[in-house]
């Protein structure tokens, strides 16, 4: 994968370096300036956009469109390590799509002795999420998550897994607490937080409190995009 991606790097620069002289000796000298500003644009789309324009999709959970976004990412990827989280990111897609045996094979395919400590913690948060999805152990889901955590504390979302986990194996406390300490560092994204209310309004109803897990239900389909 590394000689694809630095083959790609190397292709890419060269293809930047040749189109303004390409159109400079096809249709004079005062095009190789359209084809400076052409290779700097495409270079920015891909760089800046497409990455931004990929996470703004799947915050609002347009997940077809953000997969196909994160898939040119990867297939355009000039290193290892945007290839890498271009993939963890096409799982988590896939997943939100209800895609799970696509989304199990796609992490099958990654070592983790290859992922720093923010994608480790990425891949952990997706199997554990892929496990609860489909119903397997929760136990062990926990178990993935609370090593994701350990990883990166500051995550909404890996906290929010961890909170559908301590539900799964009825440690209901210890999930609303969890779902509390989610909105710490100010406001969730739409799509999150109505997933969080979600998860208290289930967490309540365990509970025994109708009235809470009514309320976190209206908040929910507030919060729905």
């Amino acid at each position: 994968m590394a000689a694809r991606h630095v083959g790609g790097l190397i292709g890419w620069l060269a293809g930047c370096a040749l189109a303004p002289v390409l159109m400079g000796m096809l249709f004079g000298r005062g095009w190789i300036v359209v084809g400076i500003t052409c290779s700097v644009i495409a270079t920015m789309w891909l760089g800046l956009w497409l990455p931004r324009a990929a996470h703004r999709a799947f915050e609002t959970a347009r997940y077809k469109v953000a997969r196909r976004r994160y898939r040119a990412i990867y297939a355009l990827a000039f290193s290892t390590s945007r290839a890498r989280a271009a993939q963890l990111s096409i799982a988590a897609t896939e997943l939100a799509a209800g895609h799970h045996a696509e989304a199990d094979a796609l992490l099958a395919t990654i070592d983790p002795a290859t992922l720093d400590h923010a994608e480790h913690a990425v891949w952990l948060n997706n199997r554990a999420c892929a496990a609860l999805d489909a119903g397997r152990d929760p136990h062990a889901a926990l178990a993935e998550v609370d090593r994701a955590v350990a990883l990166r504390p500051d995550v909404p979302g890996i906290l929010h897994t961890r909170a559908r986990a301590l539900v799964a194996v009825g440690r209901l406390d210890d999930a609303i607490a969890v779902l509390e300490a989610m909105r710490a560092g100010g406001e969730l994204p739409l799509r999150l937080e109505a997933e969080r209310c979600r998860e208290l309004a289930a967490a309540w109803e365990r509970k025994g409190q109708r009235a809470y897990a009514d309320d976190y239900r209206d908040r929910a389909r507030l919060h729905a995009i």
